[in-house]
């Protein structure tokens, strides 16, 4: 496994991916579910970091399909928080994003995750560089 690892908090109804569908991605997965993207709170994504995450994606429903009517814009707003706390410690607020997939749309899903690896291995790459986070 690489060095690089990466967070994913995510609605059940965005996800059907499981464990086997990371093992050809080059990075440590932390995995967290939750009812509704809407759940998700700022302190969730920090405690990812906290955790190791070089990185966090934050996946909900596309805004129109929401199961629970406006999660995904609760979850796309406390995304937002996240990057400003960020970026006020000197961290690049890159290393959270926000992604509105289709129900059940594993394909999907997957893409936005390889998308994030790629992010933090520029971040990290970055930081080796010049010093930077």
């Amino acid at each position: 496994m690489a060095d690089i690892k990466i967070g994913i908090l995510c609605c059940h109804y965005t996800n059907t991916s499981d464990e086997e569908d990371f093992k050809g991605l080059p990075a440590d997965v932390i995995m967290k579910r939750f009812p509704c993207s809407g759940h998700i709170e700022v302190a969730d994504i920090l405690k990812t970091f906290e955790e190791g995450a070089e990185a966090v994606l934050v996946a909900g429903c596309e805004k129109d399909s929401c199961h629970n009517i406006s999660g995904s814009v609760r979850a796309e707003k406390r995304v937002l928080g996240a990057r400003k706390i960020l970026e006020e410690i000197g961290l690049s607020g890159e290393r959270v994003r926000m992604a509105f997939v289709p129900r059940l749309d594993s394909g999907t899903f997957m893409t936005e995750v390889k998308s994030l690896f790629e992010i933090a291995l520029n971040l990290k790459s970055k930081s080796k560089g010049d010093g930077q986070k």
